[in-house]
């Protein structure tokens, strides 16, 4: 019972999402830049937040992708509450321990990479 190789066309869909969540969040922090440094680097904690944790979800749900669906499918569940679980540690670490931390822009950040993510995915397998 070993892990399948994630299917050719899937990976390639997968990093078009992370890709365009990856230049979502570097847009939004170089256009929080006109506003400040502190807007910025709040603005870039904010797209890390949602991120990373989700780069971590791809990486183990995509270990499993056409594979055993029953796999999958817990694998799924585990990467969702495990991304869920860092969200929130990571959001609890810059809360406490970046100031100044301009907290609208930071959500801004968090919102933009969350709504390009859904945008990505859309994308991404539009045509599968």
């Amino acid at each position: 019972m070993g892990v399948k190789a994630t299917p050719p066309q899937a990976a390639p869909n997968l990093a078009l999402s992370l890709r365009i969540q990856s230049l979502t969040g570097i847009s939004l922090a170089l256009l929080a830049l006109l506003a400040g440094p502190v807007a910025a680097y709040s603005t870039l904690a904010g797209c890390l937040v949602v991120y990373l944790p989700g780069l971590l979800f791809t990486a183990l749900a995509a270990r499993r992708l056409g594979g055993d669906s029953a796999a999958f499918l817990r694998t799924v569940a585990l990467a969702e509450v495990i991304k869920l679980a860092l969200m929130g540690v990571l959001c609890a670490v810059v809360f406490v321990f970046v100031k100044p931390l301009a907290a609208g822009f930071f959500f801004i950040g968090m919102i933009g990479v969350l709504i390009a993510s859904w945008f990505g995915l859309g994308m991404a397998f539009r045509n599968t």
